[in-house]
């Protein structure tokens, strides 16, 4: 949901110290095996015998969406009315040349597109709501879902309940998982209990939030006027988890939980325990905290809420990626956030949304920039989110932005970029190391960043060089790696390959570019 007052992230000073290595109590048995199969293929060898044929293979490990652990996915995430209009019979009102009204996009369009989101090395698909939603308020449409008249019906304009269905089990049988988001905070102006005057005390009656870091005003005001549920109350908690129950049992694999800063974490803790109770304990429950304090999200995973939306990381990497900044900001603050979260792996990264500037328009157009974060946030220890268009150059305007970071999506645009993001899912779906292996930095200084990924069965070590100018260092190996003198790593985005020597490697690096190691 759109929040006009993001907060900034929390400033670490940088140091103009020499690099940095580290070491670490991360043991690794002695009988770990260094593997790395070619890169260059988006088909892994071996498919499963249940994989349909034509169908990529989205890791050697495990095609079924409901055995794969979440860790190991990658997350597309679309609004659905600017995806793709699959079904013109169900458009209403549909004004294409109104950023502000619905645009068409439908549940049919994106089961037309699986294939196309699967390409992208995608493993789960992330979709805003489908509730019924109120039709128009003032000079916009609910076209983005987040304004309910209904959370037990789906949106006509959208598709059916059967269409969701359908949905749902089409993705699956491609092996990608559905990721749903749900918003309980707030109900639209229409919704039949706003006006019920047994239900006056579902809602909080304390006007608009007007000062976004003050947590009271956050969880008892109103977000730009729609009407605020009052969670707290014994009725309402019982009839948003029954709404969470409802989505639930319709096969999807998680949900995406919309502005949990404005809602009471009393509430979360009793939701996510009844829905893990409900739905198995591997269904993915990811909120929206919007703040940049990573110190705010430990008492929420802790509290059964599997991870949250890793906002303080978003708003570094803008900071370092596309305005230039260095790379000791960027290392310090995941020392910072792997230190503060309970579980990072779970945490869910991403370089741009439905709520922001989009990142290729803040690094200026820069795709070189765009590559190099989308590089970083494909091999760190997080679950990487791919906003649609993303992957094909797609920008917003430096004015009014959050509507235009929402335009219909632009297929095809940039053969060369999606190219690139294919190579890079295809690379973190087929390392073990890149999906689950432990992070270990192993460089930072100014303009270069290194660190490895070490998991029983593989190792992959990263280097990124965020200078516009070409970069070599000599880096040292990890006591905790099975990487010895001798052995030779190939960088798998160029194919290009190195021998360790001294206990270190050596890794040139054009500007504004990744390089990917793995053990031959």
């Amino acid at each position: 949901m759109q929040i006009q007052s993001l907060g900034r992230a929390l400033t670490t000073p940088v140091s103009n110290s020499a690099p940095r290595t580290l070491s670490s109590e991360v043991q690794v048995a002695d009988d770990v095996v260094l593997r790395s199969e070619p890169q260059e293929r988006l088909i892994p060898k071996g498919l499963p015998t249940a994989v349909p044929s034509g169908v990529p293979n989205p890791s050697p490990v495990e095609f079924d969406p409901k055995v794969r652990k979440w860790k190991d996915d990658s997350i597309y995430f679309l609004l659905t009315d600017r995806f793709h209009d699959g079904d013109p019979t169900n458009n209403q009102g549909v004004n294409k040349d109104d950023i502000n009204r619905w645009h068409g996009g439908d549940l049919q369009g994106v089961i037309d597109k699986l294939d196309y989101i699967r390409s992208t090395g995608s493993t789960a698909i992330w979709i805003t709501p489908p509730m019924a939603n109120q039709t128009s308020f003032v000079d916009s449409d609910g076209y983005h879902g987040y304004w309910p008249i209904d959370h037990f019906k789906t949106d006509e304009r959208v598709g059916t309940m059967e269409k969701f269905n359908e949905f749902v089990e089409k993705a699956h049988e491609k092996g990608m998982k559905v990721l749903l988001d749900i918003p309980l905070n707030h109900v639209a102006w229409e919704h039949p209990f706003k006006n019920d005057p047994d239900k006056h005390d579902w809602f909080h009656h304390n006007g608009d939030v007007t000062d976004w870091n003050d947590q009271w005003q956050s969880e008892n005001c109103s977000i730009f006027g729609l009407p605020d549920l009052a969670q707290e109350n014994p009725a309402v908690e019982k009839y948003l988890i029954d709404v969470g129950k409802f989505w639930a049992k319709t096969g999807v694999d998680g949900f995406r939980l919309d502005a949990v800063k404005n809602v009471p974490i009393s509430f979360w803790n009793k939701f996510n325990e009844e829905i893990h109770a409900t739905a198995g304990k591997d269904f993915y429950l990811v909120g929206e905290y919007y703040h940049g304090d990573p110190t705010k999200f430990a008492p929420f995973q802790n509290g059964d809420m599997d991870g949250l939306v890793d906002y303080p990381l978003y708003y570094t990497m803008d900071d370092v990626f596309a305005k230039g900044g260095s790379m000791r900001q960027l290392a310090n603050r995941m020392e910072e956030c792997d230190r503060n979260y309970p579980h990072p792996e779970m945490m869910s990264s991403f370089l741009d949304n439905h709520d922001t500037k989009r990142f290729l328009t803040k690094a200026g157009g820069d795709m070189d920039k765009l590559k190099l974060a989308l590089a970083f946030q494909m091999t760190i220890n997080r679950i990487p989110t791919v906003y649609y268009g993303t992957e094909v150059g797609m920008q917003s305007d430096d004015t009014g932005w959050s509507e235009t970071s929402r335009r219909d999506m632009e297929f095809g645009a940039n053969p060369e970029l999606f190219s690139y993001t294919q190579k890079l899912g295809a690379i973190r779906n087929d390392s073990v190391a890149l999906r689950e292996g432990k992070r270990l930095e192993m460089w930072q200084d100014e303009q270069v960043y290194a660190f490895g990924r070490v998991a029983e069965g593989g190792e992959a070590v990263v280097v990124l060089n965020n200078s516009p100018d070409g970069q070599t260092r000599e880096i040292p190996v990890r006591p905790e790696s099975k990487i010895r003198d001798g052995t030779v790593l190939k960088e798998v985005l160029s194919g290009q390959t190195v021998t360790v020597e001294n206990g270190r490697i050596r890794s040139q690096l054009n500007g504004k570019s990744a390089g990917i190691y793995m053990p031959l």
